[in-house]
């Protein structure tokens, strides 16, 4: 966000000044997502599934196996035709997707800890967002998903009020949860992809050649942003067992049983959602494209 906001200032020669609010300053996630939608907050960056009720092409970000690595998701997300895809999620809700990018890999911290898929029977898991691809797994696995703003989840676990929560490894050791919990499952090939997302209504007051700043600025940050990235998570791990906490890496049989829980319900999940099947393929495209 530091670097987007160099980018607009010196782009815009000043006319378009950014000010930066992290850690909920602005509200919940929720609630910023409501602000860029009616304008009165001009960019959010939260995780992609908070935007599938806007439109339902943000649950391709949330499909397991969408990616071969955290270095392909980078890869993948800066492409240029897939950038150019994405800036049409939401348009007729409001906004403008203006980048991608992951976040870091997705994690299951839990107060009792998962080592095999059946520990998630019973167990109330917060998923970052609603969207079905987090929902429908975790119910055959026998689990109850919760979609719960991420700075309500820390004082609701203390409180059991749930069990446990999904979401991008920098995020457990940002908001210090190993206070309350210590083990942590990598789950795989699952990433946190957080989506850029700026308000229509500002982009539309600031007219078209300021508009284009604003959307290059977001692109020309995605390389630090990436670079950034890579060396928060590999603190993180580094940080999160300084502290105490365990770091799972599930046996390769309970990593197969856990994609095939979501492989089973992908059928469901199209149905309910045509537009989903266009974007897998679009990105199945992108994955030629960079691998070349």
């Amino acid at each position: 966000m530091e670097t987007f906001k160099e980018g607009v200032e010196s782009g815009s020669q000043g006319k378009i000044n950014v000010e930066l609010y992290p850690a909920n300053q602005l509200g919940q996630i929720p609630a910023t997502v409501e602000g860029v939608v009616f304008g009165t907050i001009e960019v959010t960056a939260p995780a992609s599934g908070f935007f599938v009720k806007l439109d339902p092409r943000f649950e391709v970000f949330d499909v397991p196996g969408l990616f071969k690595s955290f270095e392909n998701a980078q890869q993948v997300l800066s492409d240029p035709q897939i950038l150019e895809r994405i800036s049409k999620y939401g348009n007729d809700k409001g906004v403008t997707t203006i980048a991608a990018f992951p976040h870091g890999p997705l994690a299951l911290l839990t107060l009792d800890g998962v080592r095999q898929v059946s520990d998630l029977k019973g167990k109330k898991i917060r998923v970052a967002g609603p969207s079905p691809l987090y929902v429908a797994p975790y119910k055959k696995m026998e689990a109850a998903p919760v979609s719960m703003a991420l700075g309500e989840v820390l004082p609701a676990m203390q409180t059991r009020t749930v069990d446990g929560l999904l979401a991008g490894v920098p995020v457990y050791t940002t908001g210090k949860f190993y206070d309350v919990a210590k083990p942590m499952t990598i789950l795989p090939q699952s990433y946190l992809i957080v989506t850029a997302v700026a308000s229509n209504a500002f982009l539309d007051k600031i007219g078209p050649d300021l508009a284009k700043v604003v959307r290059e600025a977001a692109v020309k940050a995605l390389p630090v942003t990436n670079e950034w990235n890579r060396t928060a998570v590999n603190k993180a791990f580094e940080v999160w067992k300084q502290n105490g906490g365990e770091v799972i890496e599930l046996p390769q049989k309970e990593q197969v049983a856990y994609i095939d829980a979501v492989n089973a319900v992908m059928p469901e999940v199209t149905k309910a959602n045509p537009a989903l099947r266009p974007e897998l393929e679009a990105f199945k495209a992108a994955q030629w494209r960079v691998g070349k």
